[in-house]
């Protein structure tokens, strides 16, 4: 018993991080494809559509990604919806910090759970 939740444990951290390092890996490309503008005029930064498309992407990536490894790991389905439920998080945090559009927000929400 208690091998099997230090098992999953270890399956969930694993699969968060490597679901976080295919997000980071989706923004960077996103990023290089499509880099940030500064409008001097207004002093914002303007992110551009091809950002936000590389950042949906991640996140539908990385979800299924990290829970497929943190399932295979646990040889269970719970360490892949802590996954899930981390990427979650972490979307819903970025979207409210940086006062996104509420379909930024709704597609946190949905893409990780599609995956």
């Amino acid at each position: 018993m208690t091998k099997d939740i230090l098992r999953t444990a270890i399956a969930a951290v694993i699969g968060i991080v490597v679901a976080f390092g295919l997000i980071w890996l989706a923004q960077y490309a996103g990023s290089e494809i499509s880099p940030d503008v500064y409008d001097p005029n207004s002093g914002e930064v303007l992110i551009p559509i091809g950002s936000t498309i590389a950042l949906i992407v991640g996140w539908f990536i990385g979800t299924f990604g990290g829970s497929w490894f943190a399932m295979r790991i646990s040889a269970g389905t719970g360490a892949g919806w802590i996954v899930a439920g981390a990427v979650i998080g972490a979307a819903l945090y970025r979207a409210v910090t940086l006062a996104d559009a509420w379909w930024i927000m709704a597609l946190g929400v949905a893409v990780p759970l599609a995956a």
